[in-house]
């Protein structure tokens, strides 16, 4: 009877490790810390990747107080990639440090031709100053799950309403894998 329990549990394991091993990975970035969207079969879209090379300084001095802007600014005003608001995303890069501590999704300003991300603001008196902003605003809350080997599965927190995005390495504003929201 023992042996008969052997030979079970011995075939359903086979069974087992069979139909484990016709299961397809996932697809995944070739390149660590490059983001796609991911489509409801599991195909990997390519994304809008920007380097941003400009950076916009605005000042306005008053007698006794001044103010000044700094945004990283790019063109076009709109991705070329449109997603659904119920977006998710692969990324290579898994490792053991907090996905969250490096990679974030962002919302991106649109003005007249271009997109910006505000990076700081500050005004400031004779007496003192005080910044206003920091570049984490604009940053979304997201969940990461892992995804096949190597890779992240990024989904927004709630879905994203209509506008431009971009995803990156945290705090990066020079290199950006972008996308719109119709």
């Amino acid at each position: 009877m023992a042996r008969a329990h052997l030979l079970v549990c011995l075939s359903l394991s086979s069974v087992l490790t069979f139909t484990k091993a016709q299961t397809p990975a996932p697809l995944e970035p070739q390149f660590y810390n490059s983001f796609y969207a991911l489509d409801s079969a599991g195909k990997l879209i390519e994304l809008d990747h920007q380097k941003v090379t400009t950076f916009h300084a605005k000042t306005k001095p008053l007698p006794g107080y001044a103010s000044v802007k700094v945004s990283a600014e790019f063109k076009p005003a709109h991705a070329q990639t449109s997603q659904p608001g119920n977006v998710q995303f692969v990324v290579k890069g898994r490792s053991a440090v907090d996905p969250s501590s490096l990679y974030e999704l962002r919302s991106l300003k649109i003005k007249k031709d271009h997109r910006e991300i505000l990076m700081t603001q500050a005004h400031g008196t004779l007496i003192g100053a005080s910044a206003t902003s920091t570049l984490d605003e604009g940053v979304l809350l997201v969940r990461f799950a892992e995804y096949g080997d190597n890779s992240y599965r990024i989904t927004p927190d709630k879905p994203l309403p209509a506008g431009e995005y971009a995803l990156a390495l945290h705090g990066n504003v020079m290199d950006l894998y972008c996308f719109g929201v119709d």
